[in-house]
C-alpha cells in the first residue's frame, strides 16, 4: 500500500514565544528567590511552572503550513487558540514587515513569525503544487 507523505512546514509564533520566554525567566527568578528564603514549597511550584513554560516555549505555538490548509494562532476572547484556514479561502497573503504577515480570508488575520519572508515563500511553494 502506498502512503502519501504530507508536506508540512512549521514556523514559530513570535508573540507567544516571547510571552513564554518571559514567564520561564520570571519563574526561574522566583524559584531562586524562594530558594534563598528557604521556602521549599514555593521553589518547587516555581520550578514546575518554569518547566511548563519551557515545554510550551519549545513545542507549542507553531504556525503550520499543510498541503491544503494553514494553522495559525489568533486571540479568541482571553486565549490564543489555533485556527485552521483553507487555502481556497485565502484572498490575500502579504508580508507587512519582517515579522508581520496579513492573511485575508473570511476575516483578516495578523500573524507574527520570526521570518515572514520564509513563511511567504513556503506558502507560495505549496500553492504551486
Amino acid at each position: 500500500m502506498l502512503y502519501l507523505v504530507m508536506k508540512m512546514k512549521k514556523f514559530k509564533e513570535l508573540r507567544m514565544t516571547v510571552v513564554c520566554f518571559i514567564i520561564f525567566t520570571g519563574m526561574i527568578i522566583l524559584s531562586i528567590v524562594a530558594m534563598i528564603n528557604h521556602q521549599k514549597l514555593q521553589m518547587i511550584i516555581a520550578l514546575i511552572c518554569s518547566l511548563i513554560a519551557l515545554i510550551m516555549l519549545l513545542t507549542r505555538y507553531n504556525i503550520v503550513l499543510f498541503d491544503d490548509m494553514i494553522m495559525i494562532y489568533e486571540w479568541k476572547v482571553i486565549a490564543m487558540l489555533p485556527t485552521l484556514i483553507d487555502y481556497k479561502d485565502i484572498k490575500k497573503f502579504e508580508m507587512k514587515s519582517n515579522h508581520h504577515l496579513l492573511i485575508e480570508h473570511k476575516k483578516t488575520s495578523h500573524i507574527y513569525v520570526f521570518n515572514s519572508e520564509k513563511v511567504l515563500n513556503a506558502y507560495k511553494e505549496i500553492k504551486k503544487h
